[in-house]
């Protein structure tokens, strides 16, 4: 028998990653956005928010705001570094900031891939409905989004419609996307219902406001609005831009990370100017235009590549970051959809982003697609498998356990293994390792076959838990006074 002992006290484990940018690069290109900021400035096309920053310091010429570099850094020191997310009965907090990963989808597609037929078509309320419940079965896909713009309802009306569909449907935090005040108001209404009062779900949001800046460094009427609404109650925000390399940022990414963290940073000001301490997300879709097809390239190594530096710049700050991940360029189920999910995934991973988003977007961020969710939330289980890193310690060095066997002997049939294989290896669910025959006579399915199975077999099993009947009244009170 070893002596174990000299291995008792220790005990290491590093989480799997990387970093980008070097911290020297990281300061020349915050001192580029401080430059931006305070010299070429961003037009914003409400009165009120230029009124407050004015009052907070800044230069105002007609719509343009020009940022003192002493305000932007005071507002950076601001924003927590930490904040929490609970679900909709106000449990199991995810904490997001740092490294700690989280995935879920997007909101704004116009299309929809039909689960059952493979039919492209406009995007209906009853895929937001599926697609919560889909991520509700879920065990790697963290929260929740609207996934597209309802077709089905009016327009104006579609954000509630989406906010409506998902709380009924699925227990997990929600990042929800409202067009005016008045369907921001409607949205805090429902959550409330849900939580026992606004001051309840406040104390415990379980709902994030999205919204955007435009690129290049624009803030809209609507937006401005919203923004200024979501910190006076004190919801968490994500308020970013898609500066898109060579047509509404510079085509050199050091450029496109300038201008998306000035964006980003002003963004950051008014919060923090409004309502100091406010949870707010840095981040975004950054990525490049395709210059042969003009499109927003999802697949493109560059959008990872400053998704995760832009990480580095967001870790800096002690920010919380907005990420983009689980999508693609490819039009069906394939290799290249697989492909560049993987890639997406696991760089977002290794960087350390909070909420990635845009999961099952494919065709450029045009059509979601509920069988790529489901590939996604595989993916997303191996590579969390893999950004674990190795546990070492006197338990997992097994010494006693490799004298025991000895030269020539057998751990399939040690207690060590019963006791540990569940525990330390990752278990596929859609990943195929059956031997060729096994296979064959499972029916030889494809990915793509396999996928499909999944999510209708969830879609005709799974069911959510369901809301308080007095509670669903109240949520329906608000959809029928629309």
């Amino acid at each position: 028998m070893l002596d174990n002992q000299s291995f008792a006290n220790r005990s290491s484990r590093e989480r799997v990653g990387f970093e980008i940018l070097s911290e020297s690069q990281v300061k020349d290109i915050h001192e580029a956005s401080l430059e931006i900021l305070k010299n070429t400035g961003v037009n914003i096309h409400y009165k009120e928010t230029r009124d407050l920053l004015k009052d907070a310091g800044c230069s105002v010429e007609g719509d343009k705001v020009f940022f003192p570099p002493g305000l932007v850094e005071w507002a950076i020191d601001a924003a927590p570094g930490r904040t929490f997310l609970f679900d909709r009965n106000g449990e199991n907090p995810i904490t997001l900031g740092g490294k700690n990963v989280t995935f879920g989808l997007g909101p704004t597609l116009l299309k929809m891939r039909d689960p059952e037929t493979g039919e492209r078509r406009p995007f209906r309320k009853e895929d937001t409905v599926k697609a919560a419940r889909l991520v509700d079965a879920l065990d790697n896909i963290d929260w929740v989004s609207g996934l597209g713009t309802i077709d089905d309802v009016p327009h104006e009306l579609s954000d509630r419609h989406e906010f409506e569909a998902m709380i009924k449907n699925t227990t997990k935090p929600i990042v929800a996307w409202s067009y005016t005040n008045e369907g921001l108001e409607d949205i805090v209404e429902m959550a409330s219902a849900v939580a026992g009062g606004k001051e309840e779900f406040l104390r415990k949001p379980f709902v994030i406001s999205y919204s955007e800046p435009i690129s290049p460094l624009t803030h809209d009427k609507d937006a401005s609005k919203k923004l200024l609404m979501t910190a006076e109650m004190g919801i968490p925000t994500i308020h970013d831009p898609i500066p898109q390399a060579g047509a509404s940022a510079p085509v050199t990414l050091a450029g496109q990370l300038a201008q998306g963290n000035a964006e980003n940073l002003s963004g950051l000001v008014i919060s923090q100017v409004k309502r100091e301490g406010l949870p707010f997300f840095i981040g975004g879709v950054m990525s490049i235009m395709d210059m042969q097809t003009a499109i927003l390239a999802y697949g493109a190594p560059e959008k990872e590549l400053a998704t995760a530096a832009y990480q580095d710049i967001a870790e800096f700050y002690d920010i919380p970051t907005f990420g983009t991940g689980g999508c693609t360029d490819s039009k069906v189920v394939d290799q290249q959809m697989g492909i560049e999910n993987m890639m997406s995934v696991l760089f977002s991973s290794l960087s350390g982003a909070n909420l990635v988003h845009d999961v099952g977007y494919m065709e450029s961020g045009t059509t979601g697609s509920l069988s790529e969710i489901a590939m996604v939330d595989e993916i997303v289980g191996q590579v969390k498998k893999f950004i674990e890193g190795v546990d070492v310690n006197n338990y997992t060095l097994a010494l006693d356990v490799i004298d025991e066997v000895g030269p020539e002997g057998n751990h399939l049939t040690h207690k060590h293994t019963l006791d540990n294989f569940k525990e330390v290896a990752w278990h596929p669910t859609l990943m195929d390792r059956d031997v060729p025959d096994t296979w064959k006579d499972k029916g030889a399915k494809t990915m793509e076959e396999r996928l499909q199975e999944k999510v209708l077999n969830i879609l005709d099993e799974h069911e959510p838990e369901p809301l308080p009947d007095d509670v669903v009244e109240k949520i329906d009170s608000v959809i029928e006074n629309l």
